[in-house]
């Protein structure tokens, strides 16, 4: 199997596996106690989040462990209304994990983006007077868009008072440089799986590392900002793979580019009718959405996965189901083509031989379809 769903999940990084052991057996006992055993997952935990740290910007207290993406997101979310009920303003094209938490604790409104994914700068300026909160991704899931966080949240600030801003940097930290203390944001959410680390560890930073409400009632850890035990081993596993991927971001972003720029030079002369979603826009060098005429994207998905190819239809979460794409239609694609969408997102293990593979076998699609 040719792997190519990256954005989906990455493949556990050697280096987080090796670090996730080496916790089991040195760091496997509980953080919150105070003998020698818990004190030395405590200190396991202390030194990993100082490397995330050093990483994203950010310091060791702003960050809170979490399972993953979306309960950071839900703990911001929850954490931005606990003491002032708002507005919420989302981009059209967040995840459901923002979304779906967003609606049930406010009026929402969906600020739009263009063509490309990007979100309109003046339509989002507008929404947000009278918001309590705003969420934003770093980069888009499905179309790797970039947004332009230096000119929106400067904006946002100068319209409206004690706005909460929160990013969902999920897709973003590990593939972009990203300097949360830098932003202007209050929160972002970090995903480990998304970057090499397993799945169920997750980060949610708070800038100045201010208290916030738990989701659910329990211990008291992290500063009673999210109950429950830290995984010490899971947390060295994350520290791990973002340190490799951040050691390699710049050969990764150049080599990473170039496939996917090769990759497309060859299936646009062959099939002029391909469109690449996002294109035009600044976008993450690892992604890329392909429409074309005449295709259901759910077919193209089932023959590529039996010719040995794993590509997804967009958001694993929301593929699953079978619903079509939110971030797809927010871009203004008609429905015909819009339901042709497969996302390609590659990573370290992605050679030139996979995608010439891939350019074959989804181009025998086109001309048999």
């Amino acid at each position: 199997m040719i792997y190519l769903d990256w954005n989906a999940t990455a493949p556990l990084h050697p280096a987080a596996r090796a670090a996730w052991l080496a916790a089991q057996d040195g760091a496997w006992g509980n953080p919150s106690s105070i003998h020698q055993v818990g004190q030395e997952a405590r200190l396991a935990c202390d030194q990993t989040k100082g490397v995330i740290a050093r990483h994203l910007g950010a310091k060791a207290h702003e960050l809170v462990v979490t399972s993953g993406g979306t309960e950071a997101n839900a703990l911001a979310i929850h954490a931005a209304l606990a003491e002032r009920a708002g507005t919420i303003v989302c981009s059209a094209i967040e995840h459901s994990s923002v979304l779906r938490n967003a609606e049930t604790l406010g009026p929402v409104v969906l600020a739009p983006v263009d063509g490309e994914g990007r979100l309109v700068p003046e339509a989002l300026v507008t929404a947000v007077r009278g918001a309590r909160l705003v969420c934003l991704q770093v980069a888009n899931n499905e179309t790797g868009t970039l947004q332009d966080l230096a000119t929106l949240i400067p904006a946002m600030r100068a319209v409206q008072d004690g706005l909460w801003i929160h990013l969902d940097a999920c897709q973003g930290a590990g593939k972009v440089p990203l300097h949360l203390g830098k932003t202007g944001a209050d929160s972002a959410s970090l995903a480990g799986h998304k970057i090499g680390a397993p799945k169920g560890i997750g980060l949610l930073w708070v800038a100045g590392g201010h208290r916030t409400l738990p989701l659910l009632r329990g211990g008291r850890q992290q500063q009673d900002r999210r109950s429950g035990t830290e995984d010490a081993p899971g947390l060295a596993a994350l520290a791990a793979a973002l340190d490799q991927a951040m050691g390699h971001l710049a050969e990764e972003h150049l080599r990473q580019t170039t496939l996917l720029a090769d990759l497309w030079a060859e299936l646009s002369q062959a099939l002029p009718q391909a469109v690449w979603l996002g294109y035009g826009a600044p976008r993450l060098a690892n992604t890329l959405c392909l429409l074309h005429p005449g295709l259901a994207n759910e077919a193209v998905v089932q023959r590529l996965d039996l010719a040995g190819f794993a590509v997804s239809k967009g958001s694993a979460c929301m593929a699953a189901r079978g619903e079509p794409s939110h971030v797809v239609a927010a871009c203004g694609v008609e429905r015909d083509l819009a339901r042709s969408a497969i996302r390609v997102s590659i990573g370290s293990l992605t050679t030139r031989q996979d995608l010439a593979a891939f350019r074959n076998a989804y181009m025998d699609i086109v001309h048999h379809s």
